[in-house]
């Protein structure tokens, strides 16, 4: 038992923080413009969320779950991170659920703590984020969008879901939470300064599940 106690979260990375880094501006790089063509689909759905369309919100934000799948976790991601192998069959089964969701009737309006917390986390997930890399002191190159990085992508989810579900979206919170708690420890052990941003996302929707009980 002993021997567990004298390791840390990077002993168990497999890869260093400047290649983590590089991946992500290369990723970039190769997708470039779809950035721009991502960010505005997300405000689109930002904007039919505040208008309670669930049938289009849902199933937009799965197709961007399955992006991150077929770009990102399985082509790039998986290579250096093979856990991350697994989590592209989570996320694929996510993108399942928010279609299966979209087609259950939307009843009446969510408690107005959780809309409008929804609306404030989904534009964390649009517009900050992107934001952060330079505020962590990483080139703007290997800044994280919506529908390219898994990161944005499961914190705007989080907060369609909960904006636009009158009730609490239990099966739709189980792997957005367990991808942030996994992304959290492993830009923790990269140490890196965005490392909170997962954690904020967790934080964030228990807050609002809570409020909107009261």
């Amino acid at each position: 038992m002993e021997i567990w106690t004298t390791y840390d979260l990077a002993d168990f990375l497999m890869f260093s923080p400047r290649v983590y880094v590089r991946l992500v501006e290369s990723y970039n790089q190769a997708v470039w413009p779809l950035q721009v063509v991502f960010i505005a689909g997300g405000l689109l759905a930002l904007v039919l969320a505040m208008t309670r369309n669930r049938a289009i919100v849902l199933p937009a934000l799965a197709v961007a779950w399955v992006f991150c799948v077929w770009q990102f976790l399985w082509a790039r991601y998986a290579v250096i991170n093979w856990p991350a192998s697994y989590a592209a069959a989570a996320f694929l089964l996510q993108a399942g659920l928010l279609i299966v969701s979209s087609r259950w009737a939307g009843g009446s309006a969510p408690p107005a703590k959780r809309y409008y917390g929804g609306i404030g986390l989904m534009l964390f997930g649009l517009v900050a984020y992107p934001l952060l890399a330079p505020l962590a002191g990483r080139s703007l190159a290997s800044a994280e969008v919506f529908g390219l990085m898994p990161d944005p992508t499961v914190a705007t989810t989080l907060g369609g879901v909960l904006a636009l579900s009158p009730k609490p979206p239990w099966l739709l919170l189980p792997i957005p939470l367990l991808w942030c708690v996994f992304s959290g420890l492993t830009l923790w052990a990269l140490e890196d300064a965005g490392a909170w941003a997962p954690f904020a996302s967790i934080t964030a929707t228990l807050a609002l599940l809570l409020a909107g009980k009261r």
